[in-house]
């Protein structure tokens, strides 16, 4: 800003009253203030008049900041202005005022200010709910999951501190699934207040409750053997079950079942503490309403977490640094096993070294943790990267049912479809049977825009799940494959015979193409081309192989 520019004290004045604050100038030689403008705050402020600053800034406010106060103005080279929050109590009614001093001229005693008091009470209420809502469940007024998870690590801290153990349980309310269709939300809601309240009500000084999920509880009980925690808990799980729970609509009965893990023994961080309590309540709830289940420590278990978590950060790193790739299994036509119709496109994970991951050690933990939705925006990207590039070739690509409604995938099918019009029409997307029976309006909807942009539609994996044939008109799909359990003893069994025949029968009615998977020999292919199998998919005529297109364009080929 140039000297032209500068701001005159009056004018700072003025744009700052403008902006909602008292302003005065503080002489601290004689220590008095003169207001320059104080209209904003009149009414809160009414009681201090002409009094000395140390009057209205210590007796008035109280002297929490006066030697912090004191200390900025003793420093002649302090940079920068003083700020404080103070609370003034007006009748039993709490206003704040939050306090900004800036020096203007001189030092030390004879230290010209210019002040400024606004009225913050509005955003202090504000700051103060979300610090409360930080800590508290709105609904319940227990601990939040977060505040919770802490208070367990400072008990752990204790608890290696004094050598002693206590537990952590989870209590998790059963069928509120049923409470709320019968009675709807808000009775549900005074149901699980009502649940905590009586958990509460039975808790000893020290411990603690906090809501960790919608209907679920987190319980910490103080030191203690393990009998004495079983012994509580159940009393408590019995209070539940035998005192209905008053609500507006009426009295409604709830039973609980709980999981619990001793501390330190069978976890040592707070990580670990939730997921051995999640784990005895899921034995918990498996057994019935009510159910009870102590954490038994499992050494495999152990390990497979250790594994997973592993191999989520390593499915992390490989997304970020593009290691994933494809394979490509042709799938060829029963009558000319040498012609390729189309190639499926696998997900393979590169590790750091160049080498592959099997799909079988990567693929369960990535739909488990939710990384399946962005290997299957990375496989459409690739596979539409080989169409581009190669004119010639068609791919399918499979979609998981967590994918079929995710909206990034869904936008990087737009974006490709329209960037390429051409590449889409060769372009099969297979779903799974499971997916099209339970959502069946929305796979139709999904399917409409498939098929819209030319891609073709493919069933796969039928006869695993539910096994429908009336889905083959209402959903239309083009294509169908025959899950493997079906093919691979086909020469031994009547029955599979049966279901081939009667299959591929069908899908001849409605014009439907139709693949056999996991195709072992010759004689089977043979057999399957006589039952009218369009086409035929397995190792017997070529494994899943990585290739680079880049690298060798021409390493696949339809003919």
């Amino acid at each position: 800003m140039t000297s032209s520019d500068s701001l005159t004290i009056p004018q700072l004045i003025d744009a700052l009253a403008r902006a909602g604050d008292a302003v005065f100038l503080w002489s601290r030689e004689d220590d008095r203030i003169e207001w320059l403008d104080r209209s904003v705050l009149d009414r809160t402020l009414a009681s201090l008049g002409e009094c000395t600053m140390g009057e209205a800034l210590t007796s008035r406010y109280g002297d929490d900041h006066a030697k912090r106060r004191r200390h900025w103005l003793d420093r002649p080279r302090a940079v920068g202005g003083f700020i404080a929050t103070h609370r003034i109590d007006d009748g039993g009614i709490d206003h704040w005022v939050e306090e900004r001093l800036v020096r203007v001229s001189g030092q030390g005693n004879s230290a010209l200010c210019l002040g400024f008091l606004r009225n913050v009470t509005e955003l202090q209420a504000y700051q103060e709910r979300l610090t409360y809502l930080a800590c508290f469940d709105e609904l319940t007024g227990h601990f939040t999951r977060a505040r919770l998870r802490t208070v367990l690590a400072q008990s752990l801290v204790s608890s290696f501190a004094e050598k002693s153990s206590f537990c952590f349980a989870l209590i998790g309310l059963d069928n509120m699934a049923g409470v709320n269709h019968a009675f709807g939300y808000d009775i549900a809601d005074e149901v699980l207040t009502g649940v905590g309240h009586r958990i509460h009500d039975r808790l000893h000084d020290g411990e603690a409750i906090g809501r960790v999920a919608s209907s679920k509880f987190g319980v910490i009980l103080d030191a203690g053997t393990s009998q004495q925690h079983v012994t509580r808990l159940e009393s408590i799980q019995t209070a539940i079950r035998d005192e209905l729970i008053l609500t507006g609509s009426g009295p409604v009965a709830v039973t609980v079942s709980i999981g619990l893990v001793s501390l330190p023994f069978q976890a040592r961080t707070t990580q670990d503490a939730f997921a051995c309590a999640e784990d005895a309540l899921t034995v918990a709830k498996q057994s019935a309403p009510g159910g009870f289940a102590i954490h038994k420590p499992d050494d495999t278990e152990a390990e497979n977490r250790r594994t997973n978590i592993a191999m989520a950060d390593e499915l992390s790193a490989a997304l970020r640094e593009n290691r994933l790739c494809l394979a490509f299994q042709p799938i060829v036509k029963s009558d000319e096993t040498d012609k390729v119709v189309f190639y499926e496109c696998l997900a393979r994970l590169m590790d750091r070294n160049g080498d592959l991951v099997p799909a079988a050690e990567f693929m369960p933990i990535a739909e488990q943790l939710g990384f399946v939705r962005l290997i299957d925006q990375r496989v459409l990207e690739l596979a539409f990267e080989v169409l581009t590039a190669d004119p010639s070739l068609r791919l399918s690509i499979n979609l998981s049912p967590q994918t079929m409604n995710d909206a990034g995938w869904g936008r990087s099918f737009d974006r490709l479809t329209s960037a390429d019009p051409a590449a889409a029409k060769r372009l099969i997307i297979e779903i799974t049977e499971s997916y099209a029976i339970h959502d069946t309006g929305r796979a139709i909807e999904r399917l409409t825009e498939f098929s819209d942009r030319g891609c073709a539609i493919a069933l796969d994996d039928f006869g695993a799940g539910y096994t429908s044939f009336k889905y083959f008109k209402t959903l239309g799909f083009d294509i169908v494959k025959i899950d493997g359990s079906y093919v691979r003893g086909v020469l031994e069994s009547p029955d599979n015979q049966l279901f081939v025949r009667s299959l591929t029968q069908l899908a001849k009615h409605y014009r439907i193409t139709v693949v056999a998977e996991m195709v072992e020999n010759h004689d089977a292919a043979a057999l399957l081309h006589s039952m009218g199998v369009d086409c035929l998919q397995g190792n017997f005529f070529g494994a899943a192989e990585v290739v680079d297109t880049r690298a060798q364009p021409r390493r696949l080929c339809c003919g």
